[in-house]
């Protein structure tokens, strides 16, 4: 009888652990659970300029790192602003003047130190980068041509530029990615009206721009929250018991 009653004290306990663990899980996409998210920086978001925390939802979590992508678009800007340059330097995103501001004036007005430090570079993109038209692509990470592309702007990036398909096509936005067009090397591809994959000149100041980062899952911790997009967990540098946020 007593054997009987450890056994099954161990049981909740070890039920218990898995639920707490599961509690603060950073995962990525998966079509029974759809996405987790996270908050991290900060950036104006309302059509005044308010100043909200950052959205960015999981894409896929490997080797140690979480891919996010922001959920809305949060401003609008060139890709490059002299189209004639870009076609030569537009294979390399990380020649791009938007490959530098994001990681410049962007990463300087979104994040702290701290914030920053949970970030990890990736390939010679810098901390903040676009997604890939690959991305756009994978169902793993939710999305696919014809399904789960869509984005919507923040009031801040429409009241500042950001061009908005109206009608039918329910007021999302188009945003870039970091690949040059292989059909007309003046453009950049982007998301276009619908669940489509395009292409327009570098120099367009009215796309959006979608954030991508990779974060160190070594470095972050859950602080907060419960991973929906309702309720987004908050990260912490680990060990530093403040929010990162």
């Amino acid at each position: 009888m007593l054997k009987r009653i450890i056994c099954l004290a161990l049981a909740a306990l070890l039920l218990t652990v898995s639920a707490a663990v599961a509690e603060g899980e950073l995962r990525g996409y998966s079509k029974e659970n759809g996405y987790v998210y996270v908050t991290l920086g900060q950036y104006p978001q309302t059509a005044e300029g308010g100043v909200e925390p950052i959205l960015w939802r999981i894409l896929t979590v490997e080797d140690d790192r979480a891919y996010l992508c922001s959920e809305y678009v949060l401003f609008a800007r060139p890709m490059h602003p002299d189209y004639t340059e870009y076609k030569t330097i537009g294979k390399d995103f990380g020649n791009t003047e938007l490959c530098r501001y994001l990681n410049a004036e962007f990463s300087e007005t979104a994040f702290t130190a701290e914030e920053l430090s949970l970030l990890v570079p990736y390939e010679t993109y810098g901390k903040v980068f676009l997604l890939d038209a690959e991305d756009l692509k994978n169902t793993d990470y939710g999305m696919g041509v014809g399904v789960g592309l869509k984005a919507w702007g923040t009031p801040y990036a429409i009241a500042n530029g950001l061009f908005v398909y109206m009608n039918r096509y329910g007021g999302h936005s188009p945003y870039w990615v970091r690949n040059q067009s292989t059909t007309d090397v003046r453009h950049a591809r982007c998301t276009k009206q619908g669940d489509t994959i395009g292409h327009i000149v570098a120099d367009r100041d009215n796309e959006g721009v979608r954030p991508a980062a990779y974060l160190d899952l070594s470095l972050a911790a859950v602080s907060g929250g419960s991973g929906t997009q309702e309720d987004p967990y908050t990260l912490t540098l680990s060990g530093s018991g403040e929010t990162a946020e």
